[in-house]
């Protein structure tokens, strides 16, 4: 030990280790970056869904989406594109391009968005496509019921 005193006018020099503090900023950046989720927009059309009574299915964009408007017309969102045409499609437009995407992903999933005042025979009639195609996970998007 030494009990001398300092010498006059040398200063001690005092030094903060930042070493442990960036490691830690790292992970925390790291952890951050992997934990989060980056979603495309989903709603690329304004449609009113349908309501359920039961629990809210959360619909992912990692699936190709065929939208129903309640005019009848036909929309495709494919998650492989950067964003849907604001055209509708005719049936065979639509059927020739998911005919051309089961070819080319065979393991595609497929959710359908139908319009709340969407023709019924409309969504079966595409809904019928999609299985005449071979896609076996096709889902169907709608909204909780809010009055309960």
């Amino acid at each position: 030990m030494n009990f001398r005193k300092a010498k006059k006018g040398s200063k001690a020099l005092v030094t903060l280790d930042m070493t442990a503090l960036i490691d830690v900023v790292f992970l925390l950046l790291i952890f951050l970056l992997v934990t989060t989720t980056f979603r495309r927009d989903e709603h690329a059309f304004v449609i009113d869904l349908v309501n359920s009574s039961s629990e809210q299915v959360t619909v992912t964009t990692d699936k190709t989406t065929v939208f129903i408007a309640q005019d009848g017309g036909l929309h495709l969102l494919d998650t492989a594109g950067a964003k849907p045409s604001s055209e509708s499609l005719s049936f065979q437009d639509l059927q020739a391009k998911l005919k051309e995407l089961r070819d080319s992903r065979p393991e595609e999933s497929l959710v359908i968005r139908g319009a709340k005042t969407a023709e019924y025979q409309r969504i079966v009639d595409v809904l019928t496509l999609v299985r005449d195609l071979g896609f076996g996970d096709v889902s169907f998007a709608y909204e909780k019921d809010s009055s309960e």
